[in-house]
């Protein structure tokens, strides 16, 4: 219980929404890199 009352209480903090955007950077450019990857895998082979 106090696991998810320290985690509610830390995503209420703005450092929550700025590691959060850097989350979904990561991922939005993770998928990226894995399209062009298969769209030059496509191409090539």
């Amino acid at each position: 219980m106090g696991y998810i009352y320290a985690l509610w209480n830390y995503l209420k903090t703005d450092k929550a929404r700025y590691d959060l955007m850097d989350y979904i950077r990561a991922a939005v450019i993770i998928g990226a890199v894995m399209a062009m990857v298969r769209v030059l895998a496509d191409i090539l082979l």
